[in-house]
């Protein structure tokens, strides 16, 4: 299994394919607090995913948040639409104001269903990206359950990133 930062700049910086396993090992050494994952920088992931979340299109980021959801054990999912919603409270958006603007059932965790967490998500990345990478940063299973590709796409931009720094 691969291990360091330069094997990941080295297989994410366009030299071969990275198989399923390997990009859901890099992702969970990116955001890993252990030690002995120090030299993955978890900002480089928090900030990365933000900006790759940014540049999906709607339907795809739609369904992948709804998919998302829709994983997540439902005990989860509070933590999961709290931490979105507290990110915007940050921000001094409040969650009634959010009923009306985006058609939400619901700004309760607990009574919020697949779609409207989606159009939520949707609006978060939109509209307040570093509210996105907050939740990201909080909550960075919430990448995995999107799916592999997200994984793989947010990864990418951290490689680009990284290589970009390096250069």
């Amino acid at each position: 299994m691969p291990g360091t930062v330069d094997e990941f700049m080295s297989r994410f910086g366009g030299q071969g394919t990275v198989s399923d396993q390997e990009a859901t090992h890099y992702f969970d050494r990116f955001a890993s607090t252990h030690d002995k994952d120090r030299e993955f920088d978890n900002n480089a992931l928090h900030s990365g995913a933000a900006d790759y979340l940014g540049t999906l299109p709607d339907d795809q980021f739609h369904d992948a948040a709804r998919s998302a959801f829709n994983q997540t054990p439902p005990a989860q999912r509070q933590g999961m639409v709290g931490t979105l919603l507290g990110a915007l409270q940050g921000k001094g958006i409040q969650p009634s104001s959010l009923l009306s603007n985006l058609g939400l059932g619901s700004t309760d965790p607990q009574g919020m269903g697949a779609d409207d967490y989606a159009r939520l998500a949707n609006f978060t990345r939109r509209e307040h990206p570093d509210a996105m990478q907050q939740t990201v940063q909080q909550q960075p299973g919430i990448l995995k359950a999107m799916g592999n590709p997200i994984v793989m796409g947010a990864l990418g931009m951290v490689a680009a990133r990284m290589l970009r720094k390096r250069q």
